[in-house]
């Protein structure tokens, strides 16, 4: 039972939720968070240390009554594995906690984090890799149903020094026709290699699902800020492809002719099509869906977020 919990949770795109929105739908559970280091709140857990303790406080009605609820620990290429199946081998299956809600539905318990998080796949860590911060992915804590093995509920983990993704970078070339611009637009050759490496710069905002996407209610696509004499935001056909991390008997199309234990980054591409005819710069802004700090000057495309966000001259 414990083993298909691990595999059911570990299958839903945890970092893709929007700041504050934490509930695996369909469930409607309100749970907050909390450490040493981090005051309670719905979304992450900051700070965090092997064999510290984290808080969970989950309100009335959140689950069924005197139900237990599993708690577990995944490395952040759980939620991109493909196949989706092999997502058990992404977990700590040795440091599963458990606890069981009150008569009014509510949760009120702690989780133990591991001295040494250890899972079956080798490149499955907590604090993730350098390379895996890069593409934007983090560790996550779920809660789990143990009666219908449903995940419901889930918190990001940053460690104590985990460091941040590296900035992304942007391409783009102008063509003018008929009196209308279009910019097409992509990352620097070679910025974001795959596999990713620690010194890449990738598009790491919404690395599960991308952008834009319906999941979890909804996450915007890129906006783009054109300059010459004034300004203009536009969105345009914009889109950041999701990460993908392939294994033996992967099924998604991105890891055909990929080694097993391939990690492909996101990617941005599309364009902006404008009636004006001269631009001195572009600059396009990624939601942000993690718990990384962003960079973007524009409006914050997730509310209490910083955008993901690169410049670059209009070629």
């Amino acid at each position: 039972m414990i083993s298909g919990a691990l595999g059911l949770a570990c299958g839903i795109g945890i970092q893709a939720l929007p700041a504050g929105a934490t509930p695996i739908p369909p469930s409607k559970s309100v749970c907050d968070y909390s450490n040493a280091a981090t005051p309670s709140n719905p979304n992450a857990v900051l700070g965090v240390r092997p064999s510290s303790m984290i808080t969970i406080s989950c309100a009335a009605s959140s689950f069924p009554a005197s139900s237990r609820i599993l708690l577990i620990e995944a490395s952040g290429l759980a939620a991109i594995v493909s196949p989706a199946s092999a997502n058990i081998r992404e977990v700590d299956g040795a440091a599963v906690g458990s606890a069981t809600t009150g008569a009014d539905g509510s949760l009120s318990t702690t989780f133990t984090v591991p001295a040494a998080f250890k899972a079956t796949d080798p490149n499955a860590v907590c604090p993730p890799t350098q390379s895996q911060i890069n593409v934007g992915v983090t560790c996550e804590l779920v809660l789990v149903s143990a009666t219908t093995l449903a995940p419901l509920n889930a918190a990001q983990l940053m460690y104590v020094g985990q460091r941040q993704p590296n900035k992304p970078t942007l391409r783009a070339t102008a063509r003018l026709l008929n009196g209308r611009t279009t910019i097409t637009v992509s990352e620097v050759r070679g910025a974001c290699p795959t596999p990713p490496t620690a010194t890449s710069h990738c598009w790491w905002g919404a690395p599960v699902t991308g952008t834009p996407s319906t999941a979890f209610g909804g996450i915007h696509a890129p906006e783009a800020l054109l300059a010459s004499n004034g300004f203009q935001v536009t969105s345009g056909t914009l889109a950041v492809s999701p990460a993908v991390y392939c294994v033996t008997g992967a099924t998604a199309k991105a890891c055909t002719g990929r080694k097993a234990g391939t990690l492909i980054p996101p990617a941005l591409h599309g364009k902006v099509t404008t009636l004006r005819s001269f631009f001195h710069f572009i600059d396009v802004e990624e939601p942000n869906a993690t718990p990384y700090i962003g960079n973007g000057i524009l409006h914050s495309l997730i509310p209490v977020t910083l955008n993901v966000s690169a410049t670059a001259p209009v070629q």
